[in-house]
């Protein structure tokens, strides 16, 4: 099942114009206790460098969003991931897969936090 999704996500970047957008992955999650922000961004960038690293082309990169002003819920944050294209945000999703390294670091991400919705844009420049 999940290669037929990634057939199908990838079949639809050869219609995108990668070089006007990006694609954005947002997951908003809540930090686990006794975990702090320090343990979420030492997890997130070695995520980042993994997948890099694993990701041909790489460009990839991550953001950690947290609330200054609004509706401020203690221990939430969001992580916004940025890809080059659809492509590679495929590649990627499956990147951690038997992969030792990638299986130590996505174990990481999840003993820092817990990440419960997740939504994918592209982006266009204007």
């Amino acid at each position: 099942m999940r290669l037929f999704a990634l057939i199908t996500v990838m079949g639809m970047c050869v219609a995108a114009n990668a070089a006007d957008t990006t694609v954005n992955e947002i997951w908003e999650c809540t930090i686990k206790e006794g975990k702090t922000m320090d343990d979420v961004r030492a997890a997130n960038t070695a995520w980042v460098k993994f997948i890099n690293a694993n990701v041909k082309g790489g460009g990839i990169g991550s953001n950690i969003l947290t609330n200054r002003v609004g509706n401020a819920t203690s221990g939430r944050f969001m992580y916004l991931d940025s890809f080059p294209s659809l492509e590679s945000w495929a590649i990627a999703s499956s990147a951690t897969e038997d992969n030792e390294e990638g299986e130590a670091i996505t174990a990481a991400l999840r003993e820092v936090a817990d990440c419960s919705e997740n939504s994918l844009y592209e982006a266009e420049k204007s």
